[in-house]
Order: C-alpha cells, then structure tokens, then sequence
C-alpha cells in the first residue's frame, strides 16, 4: 500500500497486522468538520487530488463524479460529501485527496478532505452503532474513540451497493436451478453465521435460504459466535455425540466488533480445536488475505460479493457428505 499525503502512517511491518491479534488499524480522514475511517486493509493509494483527472460521467448516479486512470484501468470514482449530505465546509484544495480503495473485488477511488493518520486499535474498541443512530447514518457502521474523539467508521460495502446495486449480493437465478438439480436437499445443514452488518446478515440469509440453507444461526461478532461454538462443543462432550450433530459449517466475516473472524477462527480451530468446516466470507479477500486466512485455519475464503461460491463452497465441503 503506498500513502501520497501528510498523514502520519506506522511503518509497514505496523501495517501488516500479525494474525489472530484482534486488532485492526484504521485510516482517518475529514470531510469537512466530520472525522471518518476505514479499515486500512482496504486502502490501495492515497493521492494528491490535483494530480489525477476525473473523468466525468454523462447523467451518473448520485455522488458518482466519474472515473480516475488507476493502474491502466479506470477506477470509479465517488464525491464522499454528496453522498453523505456534507454540505458548507471549504475544502482546502492543498489537502484534498483521493482515497483508493479495493474490495469486494473493486477498486473505488473516494474524494476525500484530508488523511490525519493511522490508528492501531483492538476490535473491542469498535462501537456498534444503535439502531436510532443508524437510521440517521445508514452509511456508518461502528464508531472508535480516540483521545476525546470520535471517529465514524464507514461502510463502504453499503455505499457501493447504494451508489451501483448491480454490484451488490445476490444469486444468479439460472446459478439457483443448476445447484438444485445438481444436489440433494439442503435443510439439514446446520450452519453458523458472524456478520456484525444488519443488511449483509439478512441479505445472506436470504439468499441461502432460496437455494435451500434454511437451518441457520446467527450471530453479529466474533465472540458472540465463539460464545455459540464453546456451547455446542460442551453439549457434544455432554452428550457423546459428535460435534457435527450441533453445526455443520461455520461462514464468517472478517470486520466485527468485540472480535473479529480471523480471531475467532483461529479460537475455533486452534483452541477448541474443532474441525468443523470455516468459509471466511469477507470484501477484504486478496493475496495478503489469503494467507491470513490459511494461517488460522480457515478451510476455504470467498469474497463478498459471491453468494454462489459460498454456495458452491458449502455444498463442496458439507452437502455431498451429509
């Protein structure tokens, strides 16, 4: 990841966090008055604004301003303060930037203020936000106090599909038909879902069970699930049966308060040390990712938003032996 601005930044072996830590290092920046922040596992480049032409979109979407040359390719670019209603502050244009990003298999390049620095917290810190505050931010998600302040987390995942909702979640129709003629029912299969994001968790949900995944729990944090798969553990020693008798698989986010996947992963299957299946289902999926993935014990990873590899995945390691 290279950073072009004046925000003070840890060095890179700070940046790239040691696994299983349950930390996460967020990326702060301004818009107008208003401090924010993402997750720096999904920040690609951060460049000067007058040093990349924009161009312009015929008719875009709200808060669409174009497209910026990144990497020989052009990369979609979104006015941060259009979409969050940000109106009246002067942005100096000294410190404004474009904030590029990359997940969900996408590279989107964000007008912002100004970068401020890198912060290196535990998910602990993380504060889901309640519901009365949601309905007024929908495009923030968690909120990390730092000396006095408070920083809102974005949920760019929410802001993508709102911007384009082609590129949201769903399942292919035709995908649908050929997985139910190609196995059996799916009912049976137990499965085990952390995802802190109401509209994800739902949007999952729902989309499982069209195609027949129907026997799900939820749980909206990594301890929260790990709380769920210490319980089905000891009802298994219990009882004598196997641990496969209370969760087939578990699908798991990366980015959730209190704990986050790859700490509750790495609890699962290097504490309990449970051989229960683990599809770590996450926007923040590259090369470094995998690795990460690997090195907790993760059994297989997909990227948000692929509902049909999930799918395909599950029936993979679950269905046809069940």
């Amino acid at each position: 990841m290279a950073i072009h601005s004046n925000a003070s930044t840890s060095n890179k072996t700070d940046i790239l966090l040691e696994v299983g830590t349950n930390e996460v290092e967020i990326f702060e920046f301004t818009l107008g008055d208003h401090r924010y922040g993402v997750n720096v596992a999904k920040v690609n480049q951060i460049i000067q604004r007058d040093q990349v032409k924009i161009t312009r979109a015929d008719l875009p979407p709200h808060g669409v301003l174009g497209s910026i040359p990144f990497r020989g390719k052009p990369a979609m670019t979104l006015d941060l303060r259009a979409i969050l209603g940000i109106e009246g502050e002067e942005i100096d244009p000294s410190r404004a930037l474009m904030l590029v990003t990359q997940f969900n298999d996408q590279v989107v390049a964000f007008a912002i203020d100004a970068a401020e620095r890198i912060h290196r917290v535990s998910w602990n810190s993380f504060e889901p936000i309640s519901s009365s505050f949601s309905q007024d931010n929908p495009f923030v998600n968690g909120i990390v106090r730092i000396e006095d302040q408070l920083i809102l987390i974005l949920d760019l995942e929410y802001i993508l599909t709102l911007v384009n909702p082609d590129l949201g979640m769903h399942v292919d129709a035709k995908k649908i038909q050929h997985i139910e003629e190609k196995y059996k029912p799916r009912d049976h299969i137990r499965i085990l879902f952390a995802e802190d994001s109401n509209m994800i968790r739902n949007m999952v949900q729902r989309q499982l069970a069209e195609v027949g995944f129907t026997n799900m729990e939820l749980a909206t944090n990594g301890k929260e699930a790990l709380d769920k798969v210490k319980g089905y553990a000891r009802e298994a020693e219990e009882t004598g049966k196997p641990i496969s008798d209370f969760v087939d698989l578990i699908l798991t986010d990366i980015e959730m308060p209190i704990m986050d996947g790859l700490t509750f992963c790495k609890s699962v299957k290097k504490e309990l040390k449970l051989s229960t299946p683990v599809i770590v289902f996450s926007s923040l999926i590259n090369d470094q990712m995998e690795d990460k993935c690997r090195s907790v014990g993760a059994d297989f990873w997909g990227t948000k938003p692929k509902v049909n590899l999930i799918v395909d995945l599950i029936d993979e390691l679950v269905v046809q032996d069940n």
